[in-house]
């Protein structure tokens, strides 16, 4: 007869259980450490279980396995299951569904190792209101003969009053000292709450200042709470009364009426609008202790501290911008490729054209600030009539944007089915359409390629069709005053109208009187039927159009460098430096004084024939360096024949590769304004972590950049202006600070420099300073001579601190000084017997006498053809025999002369009506002197005596 098997038992369980709700809130209890678990057959309880069940369980309820006498859990490596452990030994496998735990027993487990486990049981609950009610917590045990045994428990948890809570307070509310009199809200985004849920029906709030004075007062800021004497309003009704008023140092107290329910929201509330301010004219930079205490409905009562402190920490010039990781600032959509990136000018801001695979188009605004993301525009059902060129600009104070949008519903009336170029103003939120003719009418076809002027008051833009006033010659090239609404067509080619052409892909020169722009033609100018694409150069005060090269790129993007002394464009056309491929597109860089023209994107001068520059590129604000992509291979590490990001060096001719472990093609890259980061766009997948939008992204990385505080010039003839430029850079404690830059130039300057604060936020910042000096002022330097000119640049954080950086540009001669004009006396016109100086001591007199130009230059030419005139006329009136025979030599003279003066003169006019008077070339005018002289020379003959006739 078989022996009959006995169940399980449990022991010592506690039948009725009751937990206090702090108790759980704090983490699992342990539901009975007294129990005990054991098989009366003495084979223990492999193949069992144990099952805990929770029933009527809440959201909040929740059991658990606590790691208590010997218990322990892991996780099976190959599962993921959690497994379950006696003194190191496994014992079963735990599984969770709902409210229930069960831990299957499939190791040997003696009595002592399931009386463990029971033990090991507990139970949770953050809930600071939790239900009244009671648990049954059932324990159900099968041993090895798959005996079973159930034991129950009722578990109730007892509500206790909790004191209010803060969050988001403090620890230092800092303020910049000259806001103290002004008033500032002590903390703006504190949050208080009663647990208990009962809110503050009753309560109170009092605010104490530690070393309070009679300047110090708080009160309550602008919001749904006022004072009104002694009553305290919310939303115009009385809720409570004041006890204290917080003046003179002393404590603001309110207490709440207990008949008006107060939410934990409405608390925060009055909490974020406690407010302090100081009435001395000069507050103390003293930080105060603020004690903010508050009672709840039950009258449990919380006390926070936070310091408030004010301080004006002066901003410090730091030796090199801060470096940081490349960093993802904006994901792109599958489907959509990213294009046409801009950068505001003080960094904030970056927007970005996106292309669909359907041809959709949309603009997006990324606030680097606040991250917030804007569609300025979106079409779905249509694509941009200008791929590639520049539909997004950015105007240069930063307040406004332009771009290029198919969308027919940016603006009313928008029915001529093309793009059209809209300016939105972040101030008023308007946003306008530029691309209308003076009437401001549409244009039918396609606009597009906006550029801002350098002082914001003008837009250049392609217009789609030749409908505006004087479209004489098909030139699609257009300015728009944005003051006045007059849309004025730029002729690209005045020389020779019937050469009628469109120009395209324009950008402003930085001080808006050139145009450099794009067409088809050759080196006689823009014409129909031109060989290939190229790039000219429009002077919109002279009209004259000067060819800079031939181009033949599918997307040719010129652009003028800060200093407007040089020109960067792409180029696949072979003819654009000696020995080029025909093959593979550069980026080069033509220097507009000397008409030198460099390769930048190829390092030694060796051009590739096996890859591409991208048709984007930018200048740093200081145009020292220039970022492009490019696929060539003979670039830094750039062996996977994909398109990377590289800054090129202009002053050193060193090229960097950004990312240089990037997984997918990169484009589109841009400077920010402090040339310390450049924002590109990459489909790379490993350039971030946990980048798996499967979609282009746009990026931000740092470039490593030194404060440049110096530079030196040498005279070159060779140009009209010397030109420098640098960026330093500046951090401010006071992250919330905004700066401006002075300059203080040196007494006897030769020279400007300007400068502007750019990427000014999070506490860095930058400034670019740029100088430039007329070539013909340093001509005078000898060879090997140097001046130095410091200008002082003082960086001022609005608020009293600043910072003073000098800057030094050292000039050096060469000695190579052409004579300029500065006076030339010559005895009366009238006179014809003034004293007889020879021809040749009058002109060494007079080239002697050349030094600096005055507007006085032009009339020494005149009052020389006078004097000529009056010595023909001296000699047809003069004394019979006076100048015998020399009728015939002064005609001649006269005759020579005329031509030649009015030459110099158009030439001298010309310079001085387009740089100012004083900046005429030196060389100009010296050789139109010499020509004169060489014209006196030829007409003199021998007079009386042999003497020469000129007198």
């Amino acid at each position: 007869m078989a022996t009959k098997t006995k169940a399980p038992a449990f022991g010592g369980l506690d039948r009725s259980k009751t937990l206090a709700e702090n108790t759980v809130n704090a983490g699992p209890v342990v539901l009975d450490s007294n129990v005990t678990l054991k098989n009366p057959d003495g084979t223990g309880f492999q193949g069992g279980s144990l099952t805990v069940k929770l029933a009527n369980a809440g959201v909040d309820d929740h059991l658990s396995i606590a790691a208590v006498g010997g218990i322990t859990l892991g996780t099976d490596a190959g599962t993921g299951a959690t497994i379950v452990f006696y003194n190191g030994a496994r014992i079963g496998t735990e599984t969770v569904s709902g409210s229930t735990i069960t831990v299957s027993f499939d190791q040997p487990v003696s009595d002592d190792a399931a009386t463990a486990l029971a033990r090991a049981i507990a139970y949770s609950n953050p809930s600071n209101t939790p239900s009244a009610a009671a648990h049954a917590v059932t324990f159900t045990a099968v041993d090895a003969e798959h005996s079973a045994i159930s034991a129950t428990m009722q578990l109730k948890v007892k509500a206790e009053n909790d004191a209010p809570a803060f969050s988001n307070l403090g620890p230092v509310s800092s303020h910049i000292l000259s806001t103290a009199s002004q008033g500032v809200v002590i903390d703006g985004d504190a949050h208080v709450s009663n647990p208990d849920g009962t809110g503050f029906k009753g309560g109170k709030l009092t605010v104490h200042l530690s070393d309070g004075n009679t300047d110090d007062l708080i009160y309550l800021s602008q919001g749904s709470f006022s004072i009104v004497g002694t009553k305290l309003y919310l939303d115009g009704k009385v809720v409570g009364t004041v006890s204290a008023e917080g003046v003179m140092g002393h404590d603001l107290s309110l207490t709440f009426k207990s008949n008006v329910a107060i939410s934990d929201a409405q608390m925060s509330g009055l909490i974020d609008q406690i407010s302090y301010s100081n009435r001395s004219l000069s507050p103390e930079p003293q930080a105060k202790d603020v004690a903010i205490t508050v009672t709840d409905t039950e009258k449990n009562s919380t006390t926070a501290h936070l310091t408030l402190a004010f301080e004006d920490r002066a901003p410090t010039i730091i030796s090199a911008s801060p470096a940081s990781p490349i960093s993802k600032i904006a994901s792109g959509s599958f489907g959509y490729d990213i294009s046409s990136v801009a950068v505001s000018p003080d960094a904030t801001k970056v927007a970005f054209e996106s292309t669909g695979d359907m041809g959709g188009t949309r603009i997006t605004l990324d606030d680097l600030r606040t991250g917030q993301v804007t569609i300025l525009a979106s079409d779905l059902a249509s694509t941009a009539s200008f791929p590639g060129a520049t539909d997004i600009a950015f105007s240069p104070d930063g307040q406004k944007i332009a771009f290029v949008s198919t969308a027919s519903n940016v603006v009313a009336g928008d029915t001529n089915g093309g793009s059209d170029v809209f300016i939105k103003d972040f101030n008023t939120g308007t946003v306008t359409r530029v691309s209308t003719d003076s009437r401001g009418k549409q244009i039918s076809g396609s606009n597009g390629d906006p550029v801002f002027s350098s002082d914001g008051t003008k837009m250049l833009f392609v217009a789609g069709v030749q409908n505006l006033p004087g479209d004489t010659d098909s030139s699609g090239l257009y300015v728009k005053d944005l003051k006045t609404g007059i849309a004025t067509q730029i002729a690209i080619n005045e020389a020779n109208p019937s050469h009628a052409t469109r120009g395209f892909n324009a950008d402003f020169s930085p001080d808006g009187t050139k145009l450099v722009f794009v067409a088809w033609g050759d080196q006689s100018g823009p014409k129909f039927g031109g060989d290939s694409q190229c790039i000219y150069i429009k002077d919109l005060n002279s009209g004259d159009v000067t060819y800079v090269t031939a181009a033949s790129a599918h997307q040719v993007l010129p652009v003028f460098s800060p200093d407007g002394t040089k020109i960067a464009f792409v180029s696949s056309e072979s003819s654009v430096v000696p020995g080029g491929e025909i093959w593979g597109t550069h980026l080069y860089l033509k220097d507009v004084q000397t008409g030198e023209i460099t390769c930048v994107s190829s390092p030694d001068g060796v051009l590739p024939n096996d890859g591409s520059v991208g048709d984007s590129f930018s200048f740093s604000s200081d145009g020292t360096k220039i970022v492009f992509s490019s696929s060539e291979s003979t670039l830094p590490g750039n062996t996977g024949g994909v398109s990377n990001i590289f800054v090129a060096d202009l002053e050193t001719g060193t090229i960097t590769r950004i990312a240089p472990d990037a997984n997918g093609a990169s484009s589109d890259p841009v400077f920010t304004p402090d040339g310390a980061h450049v924002i590109f766009v990459s489909d790379a997948t490993n350039l971030v972590a946990n980048d798996t939008n499967n979609a282009s992204d746009v990026f931000m990385a740092s470039i490593p950049a030194t404060s440049v505080t110096s530079a030196t010039l040498t005279e070159d003839a060779a140009r009209k202006t010397l030109n420098a430029a640098g960026t330093f850079y500046f951090a401010d404690a006071d992250a919330k600070d905004t700066h401006a830059v002075s300059v203080a130039a040196p007494d006897g300057a030769l020279g400007t420099l300007s400068a502007k604060v750019v990427s000014d936020m999070n506490g860095t910042g930058a400034v670019v300073w740029s100088y430039v000096v007329d070539e013909t002022k340093v001509e005078p330097l000898a060879a090997g001579q140097t001046k130095v000119e410091t200008f002082a640049l003082t960086l001022d954080d609005h608020h009293g601190g600043t910072v003073t950086q000098n800057v030094s540009v050292t000039l050096t001669g060469t000695g190579g000084a052409a004579p300029m004009v500065a006076s030339f006396a010559l005895a009366p016109e009238t006179t014809a017997a003034a004293a007889p100086v020879s021809g040749p001591e009058l002109w060494a007199a007079a080239m002697a006498s050349l030094s600096g130009v005055s507007e006085a230059s032009p009339q020494l030419f005149d009052v020389l053809e006078k004097r000529a005139a009056a010595l023909e006329s001296a000699h047809a009136h003069g004394p019979a025999g006076a100048f015998e025979g020399a009728g015939t030599e002064m005609a001649h003279l006269a005759a020579q002369i005329d031509p030649a003066v009015t030459h110099v003169l158009e030439t001298l006019w010309s310079d001085l009506s387009g740089h100012g008077a004083g900046t005429a070339s030196a060389h100009q005018i010296a050789d139109g002197m010499e020509a004169i002289a060489t014209h006196l020379r030829d007409a003199l003959h021998a007079g009386h005596a042999g003497d020469p006739l000129l007198v």
